[in-house]
């Protein structure tokens, strides 16, 4: 009898938090009615959170270009000056962010951010030393929020097959802002 009162917990709290999140459909609305982009040939979408934040993740293999909509209610970030402080826009021991260079993205020129950030820790039972890859990153205003545009390539080792960078670099051209 015990065993089914807690299953019951068990499934009444699965269900309340289940309707509390936000649905994936709404969180890809959200970011194509700001904006519009091409999609790298091959590549695939995922629409999803991070940090309360909508966000749409597009991927070839290890390559992942995120898109990020930051600055509304619930999410961590206020203003895309709090998100270039913050802990996200830092490489590994707290290091801000290199900046990398210019670019146009969203109808206006960016500057575009590069941090370490580790693929790879040791089990945590374990020493050794972490793997690193560098990810790139920009913020584009979009009004009272701000777009978050990330790549990266999830290994150590540099893709021979593919030109991921390339990829990014012509998706910040395509990245554009719809009027509201």
């Amino acid at each position: 009898m015990k065993t089914h009162a807690v299953l019951t917990l068990l499934l009444l709290s699965a269900c309340a938090a289940a309707a509390k999140e936000p649905s994936m459909a709404k969180t890809g609305e959200l970011i194509s009615d700001l904006s519009q982009y091409t999609i790298p040939q091959g590549w695939t979408s995922e629409n999803g959170l991070t940090q309360g934040d909508p966000r749409t993740v597009l991927s070839r293999d290890l390559h992942a270009i995120t898109i990020r909509l930051a600055g509304g209610q619930g999410s961590r970030y206020k203003t895309s000056g709090d998100f270039l402080v913050g802990f996200e826009a830092r490489s590994s021991g707290g290091k801000p962010a290199e900046k990398l260079e210019s670019a146009a993205a969203g109808g206006a020129r960016v500057i575009i951010y590069r941090r370490k950030v580790p693929v790879r820790l040791p089990p945590p039972d374990a020493s050794g030393p972490a793997e690193f890859t560098t990810e790139e990153f920009c913020v584009v205003p979009a009004g009272k929020r701000f777009f978050v545009l990330k790549y990266s390539y999830g290994d150590s080792v540099p893709d021979p097959q593919y030109n991921g960078k390339k990829a990014w670099r012509d998706f910040l051209k395509t990245f554009k802002l719809k009027k509201q």
